[in-house]
This record gives C-alpha cells, sequence and structure tokens, in this order.
C-alpha cells in the first residue's frame, strides 16, 4: 500500500502524553484527517521504538519507501538518527518534510555538523518563527517555509468574553512542569505580590510534570499557600473551557529557543493574555500591550515589577481580550491547516 502522507512522531498510542511535542503532531495528523481517508496516512509512533526496535525500524523503512509524503516530527535524539535514515530509505518519488518543534534548530545544527548536509538534501522544512528561518538562511539553507503551532480548538466568541475583573485576579500556568519553565518564578512572585494584599492574585498550574522536577515540585507544593494550586493535567481539547475562566495566563519560560508554545495558542483561544518572559521569538507572537506583556527573560525581579503594574491597573487585562481573540485566529487549524495541505500539494 501507497500513502500519501506519513507521520512520524510521538502519536502517544501506548502511553498518554501531554507535552507540546504530542500535541502537535497529534494536531497535524488531525488535519490530515479531515482531508483524506484512513488508508491514505501512514503513521509511525516514536514511543514504540525502545519497545520493538526490529519491528519499528522495519516500519520506518517500509514508510519511507511506500509513502508520498513522509513528515517527521522527532525529539532532540532522534534528530541526530532518523533524517539519515529518511534520505537513505526514501522511495524514487518520496518528498521528505521535517517539521520543526520548537526553536533549537540552528544552535543543535552547529553542535552536530553533520546533519547539516543531510537536512538540505530534504525537500522542505517548516520552521516556527521568523528568527529560526532567518538564522538557518545565514547557514545556507534554502528549503524552509515558516509554519507556526497551531490547534484545533475553539477560539470564544467575543459576547462569551468576561470583560470585568474581581478580585482575585486569576492567573494560571498550562504547560509541562519543570523547572525551566519558569515554575518556581510562578510561584514565588505570586506569593510575594500576594503579601502586599492578601486577596490581590491567585494562581493554578496546570500540566505534566516531569520525571526530573517531581521531587522539587512536591517539596513546593507543601509551602503553597491558599492562593496557589496544582490542578492536574488537562486534555488537550478542553483547553479553551478550562481558560475561559481566567483573567490571564502566566508563561515564565527560562528557554530562550521556544518556538510558538502551545499554552500561547489555549490562552489567545480563550481571550487570555499572557504575562511573559521574552524568549527569542518573543515578538512573533506576542503585542506587547494588546495581547500580553513581557518581561526579559530570567529577570525575576522584572516579572515582580509587571505584576505589580498589573495590580494597580488590573483594566490593561480586559483591554487586551479581543485582540487575543483576533490572534487565535492565525494559529488556528483551519488557517495552518490550509497553509499545510498546500505545501503538500493536496
Amino acid at each position: 500500500m501507497r500513502y500519501k502522507v506519513s507521520i512520524i512522531g510521538y502519536l502517544a498510542k501506548q502511553k498518554p502524553l501531554y507535552d507540546g511535542q504530542t500535541v502537535k503532531t497529534k494536531q497535524l495528523i488531525s488535519v490530515l484527517y479531515d482531508h483524506l481517508s484512513g488508508d491514505e496516512i501512514g503513521g509511525l509512533d516514536m514511543q514504540g521504538m525502545r519497545r520493538s526496535p526490529v519491528s519499528f525500524f522495519w516500519n520506518f523503512f517500509k514508510l519511507c519507501r511506500n509513502s508520498d509524503n513522509v513528515i517527521i516530527l522527532p525529539a532532540h535524539g532522534s534528530l541526530l538518527l532518523f533524517p539519515l535514515l529518511c534520505i537513505l530509505f526514501r522511495g524514487k518519488d518520496t518528498k521528505l518534510v521535517y517539521d520543526v518543534i520548537g526553536g533549537w534548530l540552528s544552535g543543535y545544527i552547529e553542535k552536530y555538523s553533520y546533519l547539516k548536509a543531510i537536512l538540505k538534501r530534504f525537500d522542505q522544512i517548516w520552521v516556527e518563527t521568523t528568527v529560526m528561518k532567518k538564522a538557518l538562511e545565514e547557514k545556507g539553507f534554502n528549503n524552509l517555509t515558516v509554519v507556526p503551532n497551531f490547534k484545533n480548538l475553539y477560539i470564544l466568541k467575543e459576547e462569551e468574553l468576561n470583560m470585568e475583573i474581581s478580585l482575585p485576579i486569576r492567573l494560571c500556568v498550562f504547560s509541562r512542569i519543570t523547572e525551566m519553565k519558569g515554575i518556581d518564578d510562578a510561584v514565588k512572585s505570586v506569593t510575594e505580590t500576594t503579601n502586599t494584599d492578601s486577596s490581590f492574585f491567585s494562581l493554578d498550574i496546570y500540566g505534566q510534570i516531569d520525571s526530573s522536577y517531581t521531587e522539587h515540585f512536591s517539596e513546593l507544593q507543601k509551602h503553597f499557600p491558599e492562593n496557589i494550586r496544582y490542578c492536574g493535567c488537562v486534555d488537550a481539547s478542553k483547553s479553551t473551557e478550562v481558560l475561559r475562566e481566567y483573567d490571564a495566563l502566566m508563561f515564565p519560560t527560562k528557554y530562550p529557543t521556544e518556538g510558538l508554545p502551545g499554552t500561547l495558542i489555549d490562552a489567545y483561544s480563550a481571550g487570555l493574555p499572557v504575562i511573559s518572559a521574552k524568549w527569542n521569538s518573543f515578538s512573533d507572537f506576542v503585542e506587547e500591550g494588546k495581547t500580553g506583556v513581557g518581561y526579559t527573560q530570567c529577570d525575576y525581579e522584572e516579572l515582580l515589577a509587571t505584576l505589580r503594574k498589573i495590580q494597580k491597573n488590573p483594566s490593561m487585562l480586559i483591554n487586551m481580550k479581543k485582540n487575543c481573540l483576533k490572534k487565535a485566529k492565525e494559529y488556528s487549524a483551519e488557517t495552518v491547516g490550509k497553509q499545510i495541505l498546500s505545501l503538500l500539494k493536496l
């Protein structure tokens, strides 16, 4: 059987995962299923590689040989091998696409220079940000297209927005729970600003806890004040329903190479402005004062000052809500899905 498109990525068939990589892979497959029949789409779940490596690589070979288009969405480690295998196994008429997750590829190529020649032989590389496109162009790549991250979410209508803020101002974190996502800073800053006025902020934290952070986060939870809670994981399809109850999303990431974080799409779809660290591609996705408020990445004092500014003028959050809904449409499955189908000539 020959497939029109095959996806090699984290499909999380064996174990539920809520990370951005898995969500993005599933969203891409969903767009394809809306346009193609099931027998026209091939899929290979990277979770199966460790459990049954012989079967995995045999299926990898078959997909590369028997697909019109193969799209890979590898993690860091998998990138060291999978592009080379795609080149070696590809069929005569197979087009290869690398759909990049995040904004780390340029720096990664600096470390593993052999990848540069291999990835230049791909027909297309889809990057999430203009910053990464420019960085790769400076390395001689000419097979690049900016394809932003996207989600198939219900986007609130303007009349569904809550245009009033009452105390406490309800903040949330909606991401993977790990040190580099700035969870400690979120907790500390809300705790410190709330000490001034015990009714001013609340913070709810949602997301899958990283195994390396479990012990630390457990200890952190023991000292949560009443206005801070961990609320577990939320199915990706229900994010709008959950987030619409809040006033703003906190995104204090310490990763400079974030692409378009899915949590921003969740927030915008629910009409939430973001309080965010300025990672490398911040200005691609957050309009200062229109869809969010930024502060210098890893500058805790500036984060604190940003929260205090909101304390003094909470209406600034209300004024951004409608802009957030407009922004969400740029990252909808409908908008980006049309671009993807066009690039694949489907």
